[in-house]
């Protein structure tokens, strides 16, 4: 693919799309109609089925800060890899295919990277759900934080980060460039979005969130069925992120630590759902799979950790301390069944971005997952 630019834009927006052609232009036009113009757009199509090369080919021709590859695989870490050997900015925005920026969000985060001179700055975003009545409805997830400026400022903060799951995906992240290149960070390398970020954030210092710089990011669907992938991944991230502690020498660190075990428990209540929503299973499978999460080492270091009772989790908390295979498996289904009928006392495990699902893994993804 031939360059177009040859000046370095201030930033570089990445989008990773697949089968998106329902969205994937209000993505790109939230972020070339911002009023910031020092912008290059750089999307990866990952084999997609329908029309969402052709959209994207076709905003190109009109568009000079925007580079499109096309790409005959759906691994996303092959397609972010090849997605950042194109960008050329100083710094690197990651956004989600169904995702969009809010007008003068580039403009925000020029002032904020400026001012402070970030490796990383967060995006603030606006979670999009169903209401149950046909209409979206948003929450923001946010932080007030100062921007840190020593590694010590930093890893007083991660906690806040930690516990919604902020750093399970990229989306919302700004990167700098030149940090990402010295590491020597590849996503195939890493593994998946949790290890990549694991290890830039392992020196940093100066990150700072950008409260005004808006993501609106789109509810990810729940998976039809139960993959032992994802329950997989949620173990393999939870031990990335005790690793990542004790690199930093916090293994003592109570609100650290309690973090971690606390994003490890929304993962496993994740699996745990979709173990019971799962069609494909017998009971006894099930209950053997509910049996196992439950039961294993890391769940039961995370119960020690969080103590005998903990509200954020709703009933299913409780059953998890007791090792209640059945109880665990009754709450889960009413935990699901109020979230379908949009009922008030629906549990929450988290914003979409701690679920356990392909995207966190890195994998080769289905067609159904990916929107």
């Amino acid at each position: 693919m031939a360059r177009r630019m040859v000046k370095r834009p201030f930033i570089s927006v990445i989008v990773l799309a697949h089968d998106a052609e329902r969205h994937v232009l209000r993505t790109l036009e939230s972020v070339l109609d911002q009023d910031f113009d020092d912008v290059q757009l750089v999307v990866c199509d990952c084999a997609s089925h329908d029309r969402t090369a052709a959209i994207c080919r076709r905003c190109a021709e009109r568009e000079i800060r925007l580079d499109v590859i096309e790409l005959e695989d759906t691994d996303r870490s092959l397609a972010f890899d090849r997605a950042l050997g194109v960008a050329r900015g100083r710094y690197v925005l990651v956004l989600g295919q169904n995702d969009w920026l809010a007008p003068r969000a580039l403009e925000h985060l020029h002032a904020l990277l400026t001012e402070h001179d970030l490796e990383l700055a967060i995006l603030a975003l606006s979670v999009d759900e169903d209401s149950g009545n046909g209409e979206l409805s948003s929450h923001r997830l946010s932080f007030d934080v100062v921007p840190t400026r020593t590694k010590d400022e930093f890893r007083d903060q991660a906690p806040l980060f930690l516990a919604d799951g902020i750093f399970n995906a990229l989306k919302g992240k700004v990167l700098d460039r030149d940090r990402a290149d010295a590491l020597g960070l590849r996503m195939q390398l890493c593994g998946n979005e949790v290890a990549y970020l694991a290890a830039y954030l392992e020196d940093i210092e100066r990150v700072g969130v950008a409260g005004q710089a808006v993501c609106h990011v789109a509810q990810q669907e729940m998976l039809d069925r139960f993959n032992m992938a994802a329950y997989a991944c949620c173990e393999r991230n939870h031990e990335r992120y005790l690793q990542l502690i004790s690199t930093w020498r916090r293994d003592r660190d109570e609100a650290l630590l309690a973090a971690v075990h606390r994003l490890h428990l929304r993962g496993i209540i994740s699996c745990i759902e979709g173990v019971c929503s799962s069609r494909e299973i017998s009971a006894i499978e099930r209950n053997a799979r509910v049996r196992d999460m439950i039961e294993a080492p890391s769940t039961r270091a995370s119960v020690a950790v969080l103590g005998d009772t903990s509200r954020e989790f709703g009933f299913i908390y409780g059953s998890i301390v007791r090792k209640n295979v059945t109880a665990c498996c009754l709450s889960a289904r009413l935990s699901i069944l109020a979230r379908i009928s949009h009922l008030p006392f629906a549990a929450r495990t988290g914003v979409c971005l701690i679920a356990p699902s392909y995207v966190a893994c890195g994998k080769s993804l289905p067609k159904r997952s990916l929107k």
